[in-house]
């Protein structure tokens, strides 16, 4: 056998079901790995080059095994984002180890992670599990890139036995996207939706209508955002409309399990939007900032369409928790003493996506604990077992924040109150619940992708403030105007197939809420008759 460092030479992966062997032949330079492409992926991705399967004998040990050849890709093959999702190792980072040689198993580790792009779920297949989770321990070192988490976490994730936070969430950010969107999208499918998609389309980003039109294809995206910056011109930001979401649902069964949807800007998205929203079968939350001029009378015109508007709230009471209770039971009031303890109820939900160590196991569906009895627990018993400040402790401005907390857990939050229904009627399963604590976790692992900016001068925040220039001045007349939505068709109907068991509310509570109820109606009728009496002016 060749040691697998000279230089000159080409190199077989060859992984079988209990060792792990390493053919030479003409290996590139240095630093250049052999495969950069999935080569089992889907006709999305271009052509699939063909694996050789065989099963081999060695005489002299008289073992049995199966190899693969991979194929190699033209090494000068380079082009902006196109392989973020199994990014290119560079020598520099390799880290150093022990001196003298290196274990068979070691320098096949290297090899593998070197060249993940290239490897299958059929070669993962092959490798023992004590092997896998050695890979995986090495990944999470060197950081793990997308194709390397679609694969441990698919076959990792059924092994009996607690797992990392890291298998079941995945997130990455890219800070300048110079391709098309497809590039960035096609990663992110699952035609049997082993996963969940989550999309950030941020400042930065300059696709075309045609482009986000294509969004559809992405059968498995649970949660979509688009935020213009609010120091973006309009003019450097992707454009997006009623007609865009008109778009969508003229496609065959538009965004099946989309939960959550998020659109701000500064203009073009008017009350007619909530009309297309409609069309998207799952959609339980819509959460939108638009010019004020463009949603006249958002009660009366919501109602109409399904949905209900929530009250609106100020900086200070724009928590996690509040978006959390906004889709809770009826009996559960958003009250003042739930609003002091936001801010600790979101620092818990982030630091625990920030820390990818966290130890999660997996109980029976609907043995899980409801996640409405933390929320709504203001004693606040628990410790959390994970690094509570895991969301502070990064060095990078970008890289390292948990953004995608917010539709983690309003995605998991819909599936619990409402018993998956969406997913149930599609032929998904979902016997085991994934926890962590006190917090379930989505039914399906989550893969994020942020793409742009979306805080002032760059980075990223999870407290947005959206403020237009010019006539959209916080000054202006025709000021910015931030605004939630919520379709209690989708998940009050469902409710009993839930594992909550919500208390009664309070008499006291009651009242508020159906004095908040007819303040509402009045103050439509009141603009209904006042509209009325203009009208008969111009007649």
């Amino acid at each position: 056998m060749h040691h697998p460092c000279f230089e000159g030479e080409t190199s077989e992966i060859a992984l079988f079901n209990r060792f792990t062997t390493i053919q030479l032949g003409n290996l590139p330079p240095v630093g250049h790995p052999l495969i950069y492409h999935n080569t089992t992926s889907s006709s999305l991705h271009g052509p699939c080059h063909p694996l050789r399967h065989l099963v081999m004998f060695d005489e002299s040990s008289g073992q049995v095994f199966r190899e693969w050849t991979v194929p190699s890709q033209n090494l000068n093959d380079q082009g902006g984002d196109r392989h973020w999702s199994s990014p290119r190792q560079h020598s520099l980072f390799n880290p150093k180890g022990t001196k003298g040689p290196r274990s068979l198993i070691d320098m096949a580790i290297h090899v593998v992670v070197d060249n993940i792009g290239g490897i299958s779920e059929e070669h993962v297949d092959a490798i023992p599990d004590r092997l896998l989770w050695r890979l995986w321990r090495f990944f999470e070192a060197r950081g793990v890139c997308l194709h390397a988490w679609k694969l441990f976490s698919k076959v990792l994730t059924t092994v009996d036995e607690d797992k990392p936070l890291g298998l079941y969430r995945f997130r990455h950010h890219i800070c300048r996207p110079t391709d098309e969107l497809k590039i960035y999208v096609e990663p992110l499918v699952s035609l049997t939706t082993d996963f969940l998609s989550h999309l950030v389309i941020s400042g930065g980003c300059q696709f075309s209508t045609s482009e986000l039109l294509c969004l559809t294809d992405l059968r498995n995206l649970g949660a979509l955002e688009i935020i213009q910056p609010a120091d973006e011109p309009r003019t450097h930001f992707s454009e997006v409309n009623d007609r865009l979401l008109r778009g969508w649902t003229e496609t065959d069964d538009p965004f099946p399990i989309l939960r959550v949807l998020r659109i701000w800007v500064d203009r073009d998205i008017t009350r007619n939007s909530l009309r297309w929203a409609t069309k998207f079968p799952s959609l339980s939350l819509y959460d939108v900032a638009a010019a004020r001029r463009d949603w006249k009378d958002p009660h009366a015109f919501a109602l109409e369409h399904g949905w209900e508007k929530a009250r609106s709230s100020s900086g200070a009471e724009d928590s996690l928790l509040r978006y959390l209770m906004l889709l809770a039971p009826a009996e559960h009031i958003y009250s003042n003493r739930l609003r002091d303890q936001a801010k600790r109820v979101d620092a818990d939900l982030m630091s625990l996506c920030s820390d990818s160590r966290c130890s999660i196991k997996f109980v029976a569906n609907r043995q899980a604990p409801p996640l409405l009895d933390y929320l709504t627990d203001t004693t606040r018993a628990f410790i959390p077992s994970w690094h509570i400040n895991a969301a502070t402790r990064e060095a990078a401005p970008c890289h390292g924040i948990p953004f995608e907390a917010w539709a983690f857990w309003l995605y998991s939050f819909i599936g619990q109150i409402s018993g998956d229904e969406d997913l149930h009627s599609r032929g998904f399963e979902t016997d085991m619940q994934a926890v962590a604590g006190p917090f379930v976790l989505p039914s399906k692992p989550m893969a994020s992708l942020f793409l742009g900016h979306n805080g002032r001068g760059g980075g990223i925040t999870n407290t947005l403030s959206h403020v237009g220039r010019g006539l959209f001045s916080v000054n202006s007349a025709l000021s910015m105007v931030q605004m939630t939505f919520t379709r209690p068709g989708i998940v009050d109907d469902k409710n009993s197939h839930g594992p909550v068991s919500p208390p009664t509310a309070t008499k006291k509570q009651a009242s508020h809420a159906s004095s908040d109820q007819r303040e509402s109606c009045l103050r439509s009728k009141k603009r209904q008759r006042l509209g009325d009496i203009l009208q008969s002016f111009t007649q």
